[in-house]
């Protein structure tokens, strides 16, 4: 286990813990998906620095090929997350890339002593309840599909069979 104390950014009312992949608005825990919760950390830790759109895609997207407009999308859906007027947070350069404008301040919260396996079942609760929402709602989606080719199966069988029945010698 590292002993190294991990960084936590802060800016305005939010708290971004990178090690921990969360963002918290006050003591709220602020939704991201994993990309844009990505493109935040990405942007942060440049903060006052232009990032162009070549190298951001390629620091928040290392292995796949994305186009400029995945990016322009991914930052108009983190800046409606930060706050109703996202511009606040982050300054579009035309035709070059973007800054993160807010100030941020780093804060070292030194790591505990404790290891996952002494968290208590309490504290285990919440994210057992979402691995199980989330195997949930794949299995759903699963049984959803299987039952849609079964139907389709289904119609063709009764298709030709009817078209068998019916036409004419």
């Amino acid at each position: 286990m590292s002993l190294q104390p991990k960084i936590i950014y802060e800016f305005d009312h939010y708290r971004l813990d990178v090690a921990e992949r969360q963002l918290l608005r006050g003591d709220e825990a602020v939704p991201l998906q994993p990309k844009i919760f990505d493109l935040l950390c990405v942007l942060v830790e440049h903060q006052g620095h232009l990032l162009e759109k070549d190298e951001l895609m390629q620091l928040v997207w290392p292995d796949v090929i994305v186009t400029e407009a995945n990016l322009a999308n991914n930052i108009s859906i983190l800046r409606k997350t930060l706050c109703a007027n996202g511009e606040r947070f982050i300054e579009t350069v035309p035709k070059r890339g973007y800054r993160f404008i807010v100030p941020v301040r780093q804060v070292e919260k030194p790591n505990s002593t404790r290891t996952k396996l002494d968290d208590s079942p309490a504290e285990r609760i919440p994210n057992i309840s979402r691995q199980r929402n989330r195997l949930g709602w794949w299995k759903w989606r699963k049984a959803l599909a299987i039952m849609l080719v079964i139907l389709l199966l289904v119609g063709m069988v009764v298709t030709v069979s009817y078209a068998l029945e019916y036409i004419p010698d």
